[in-house]
């Protein structure tokens, strides 16, 4: 039997120890694969038993505060320089784009090859609830808020805040129905 590339194998995690140092906060059994690209770990906390595929792009920017039992898939990322702070228990869909700033295009030049004098990039924050879940190719922009056990659906785009517990879809982005908390596991009364 021929044995398999590299890269077609399983991905490798990077040591636990190595996280400890260079995160600013790396929780209990956090799974963060090879060729995840993270800017300015320093600035990122992660908790309890997270993980980051392989493929993921964070980029800090003032910071990111991931929660505990939270998922990023492959093809991922948070940019746009500003914060970033996740719950606990969310799911983060493949491709997805959380992005924190943007350039403002009506005072100055834009884009980071330009002189830092001669720009003027809007930082600004995304907080996501506990339970939430963005499915994949979805696009968060800056200044959201999606509320604890929201759903973003495949390929949306979130351009304003989202309320708890609801389910959203469509262009524009609309809720479709309520979500029943009490088939969340752990959430049942």
């Amino acid at each position: 039997m021929q044995k398999l590339p590299k890269t077609f194998g399983p991905g490798k995690l990077i040591d636990a120890d190595i996280l400890n140092d260079l995160f600013k906060q790396a929780g209990q059994q956090v799974r963060i694969f090879e060729n995840a690209r993270i800017d300015q770990p320093n600035k990122i906390s992660i908790g309890d038993f997270s993980q980051i595929d392989e493929g993921v792009h964070l980029f800090a920017g003032e910071g990111i505060r991931i929660g505990r039992h939270v998922h990023f898939a492959f093809g991922s990322s948070v940019s746009g320089g500003g914060w970033c702070a996740i719950g606990d228990y969310v799911s983060i869909g493949a491709a997805v784009r959380i992005v924190t700033g943007t350039e403002n295009i009506e005072s100055g030049l834009t884009n980071p090859t330009v002189p830092s004098a001669s720009r003027s990039p809007l930082r600004s924050s995304i907080n996501i609830g506990d339970h939430a879940v963005i499915f994949t190719g979805a696009i968060l922009f800056p200044g959201v808020h999606i509320g604890e056990g929201a759903v973003v659906s495949a390929g949306s785009l979130v351009h304003h805040d989202l309320k708890p517990w609801t389910i959203y879809g469509g262009h524009p982005l609309v809720p479709i129905k309520k979500r029943e908390t009490n088939k969340v596991a752990g959430l049942a009364t």
